[in-house]
């Protein structure tokens, strides 16, 4: 079957990161988007991707993304999808009292994010995420967790209502006076959603393993299977936060050759094993949906040497965007300036 083609054609930008006004044009195959650092490179990768997950692959809430003293932003980007053109463009405002994210495509209104995923995907990774591999169980868990909400449509909105629920959860537990019933409740509520992340997770981990190098290999840990929240509920109360769940304790363990990764491997082979993972969920991806998304890498060449860059590049087909200090030969370059 042939693969879809996306490719993202134009992005316009209103208050977003520090662009209080910022368009830019992008070209088939790999693009390069250079400057200094504090130019703004990273944080036009983060709005492409944006237009296809409208949450920072940076961590940083909405709030956080607007530019300061501005009370909303704007995310616009022309892209083609299997060779028709549509626009999506994402708006996000605030005031005292309310925040709101709305989503819109080729002039509508979309009811559901998954809806626009389904007409472009842009995939970002940063290759300072290949430091996930020594740090915390956190960061494994939120690499995975993006990029297994892209292979999985069902997993991001499972996700999404299940971190709505633990917010809402871990606030009542920090009121003065909790209602018992209430946080009990969520906990029931929560209990579904848990199950169904660790199985999902479980199973894509096991999808994702068919195209990892095999002297790599990830193996996923959940300390919370066959565990109940509510049967936490003391604990949790003690504590002021919910003590249990996927987003706890659940990790992965990463190895090579056997070993676990963070003791036994190389800086260089973490490198390697970084890029062993991104070009296996390519693969994964592209069998799995049959449509060649949108590739997105922020510094490559803090992990990889040029020979590493040229060997990781040559595996990348469709459109690739880079953002790097440096512009590279026979890229579409990109220049930006602190003035930017």
């Amino acid at each position: 079957m042939d693969k879809k083609r996306m490719l993202i054609e134009e992005l316009k930008l209103k208050n977003f990161r520090n662009f209080p006004n910022f368009s830019v044009n992008f070209k088939d195959g790999v693009n390069v988007i250079y400057g200094p650092n504090g130019s703004g490179k990273t944080s036009i990768l983060e709005a492409i991707a944006y237009l296809s997950n409208p949450r920072s692959f940076r961590g940083a809430r909405d709030f956080q993304i607007l530019k300061i003293g501005e009370n909303y932003f704007e995310v616009e980007g022309k892209v083609l999808s299997e060779d028709e053109r549509h626009v999506i463009k994402i708006t996000y405002w605030q005031d005292e009292n309310k925040k709101e994210k709305t989503a819109y495509l080729d002039g509508f209104k979309v009811k559901r994010f998954r809806d626009i995923q389904e007409i472009f995907i842009a995939i970002p990774f940063s290759f300072r995420n290949y430091s996930m591999i020594d740090g915390s169980a956190t960061q494994r868990r939120d690499f995975f967790d993006d990029i297994f909400s892209l292979i999985d449509l069902d997993y991001y909105e499972t996700l999404r209502n299940y971190e709505k629920l633990l917010e809402e959860r871990n606030e009542n537990l920090k009121m003065d006076e909790i209602d018992k019933n209430y946080v009990l409740y969520l906990a029931k509520e929560m209990q579904p959603l848990a199950e169904k992340i660790v199985e999902k997770r479980e199973k894509m981990v096991e999808e994702l393993s068919q195209y990892l190098d095999p002297i790599f290999r990830i193996e996923y840990k959940s300390e919370f299977k066959g565990k109940n929240i509510a049967d936490y509920i003391e604990e949790d109360i003690s504590r002021g936060v919910t003590t249990l769940g996927p987003h706890t304790q659940d990790d992965y363990i990463l190895y090579y050759k056997g070993n676990p990764a963070k003791h036994y491997a190389s800086e260089g082979q973490k490198r390697l094993f970084y890029l062993s993972i991104v070009l296996a969920f390519k693969s994964l991806i592209e069998k799995t949906k049959h449509y060649e998304p949108v590739f997105l890498f922020d510094e490559p060449v803090n992990v990889l040497d040029a020979h590493l860059l040229e060997r990781f590049i040559s595996n990348l087909s469709g459109q690739v965007i880079i953002a790097t200090l440096s512009p590279l030969l026979g890229a579409h370059n990109i220049g930006l300036t602190l003035e930017e």
